[in-house]
């Protein structure tokens, strides 16, 4: 049964890396060089971006790695996929991106050295009953030790800063993603999936039940956005 989201994504594709920049305040590059070298500090060989949307993170590795480093840019949205092609055909050593199913990917089990997701984790997760399937598919091709980092919407802990991150989705992010996109009903998704994600200890059970061991690496914007790294227990 394919992801609602998919329908979403080929609609608002086009404006989608416009309303990230706003609704962020531009802060989201940022984040995504940050994840990047976070990623290469393990000096990998193997990166893949799973749902690498539009390619931003994938491309942020790019810039950041050598040759060396086989990054690929893994996601199921044509549409998005060809932006990101696009978007990264200037540079020395673009990433290669791929089509596929991330409950089915074809790389060999044990064989992946880094698995980032930026933004996506929740779609795989928030509310699917695909869940385990996904989290034991990235658990799979991971290497004994690998490392996934998971930069993703989280609601804060603080009950006054949630209340107010709760307004802004709900006055601001909506509006205008629906405003730019021309598609109320993605934004509607976007903003209830970041509102009521699961909080920290909840995903650390999850990802424990698969023999990924989680850790909170860094807090951005008051805890609207967090950095979390998983890594393989062998």
């Amino acid at each position: 049964m394919p992801h609602p989201l998919q329908t979403y994504y080929s609609r608002i594709y086009r404006s989608y890396d416009l309303v990230n920049t706003l609704f962020t305040f531009g802060l989201d590059r940022k984040w995504r060089r940050f994840t990047a070298q976070k990623c290469l500090e393990s000096k990998p060989l193997q990166v893949v971006e799973l749902c690498c949307g539009t390619g931003d993170l994938a491309i942020a590795i790019s810039r950041q790695a050598d040759e060396k480093v086989s990054i690929t840019g893994y996601d199921l949205n044509a549409e998005m996929l060809a932006l990101a092609r696009e978007k990264a055909s200037l540079l020395a050593h673009p990433p290669f991106f791929m089509r596929g199913d991330a409950a089915s990917m074809p790389f060999d089990s044990d064989s992946v050295d880094c698995i980032t997701v930026g933004f996506g984790f929740r779609n795989l997760t928030w509310e699917n009953p695909l869940r385990d399937g996904f989290i034991g598919e990235m658990k799979r091709v991971l290497k004994p030790g690998g490392r996934l980092l998971i930069l993703e919407s989280a609601r804060p802990e603080n009950k006054v800063i949630a209340w107010l991150y709760d307004l802004y989705l709900r006055l601001i992010l909506i509006p205008l993603g629906g405003l730019i996109s021309g598609n109320h009903e993605a934004y509607r998704y976007l903003a209830g999936s970041s509102s009521d994600f699961y909080p920290f200890h909840e995903l650390q059970a999850m990802l424990q039940n698969h023999h990924l061991s989680l850790k909170k690496e860094r807090i951005f914007l008051f805890g609207s956005v967090n950095l979390l790294i998983a890594t393989k227990i062998p």
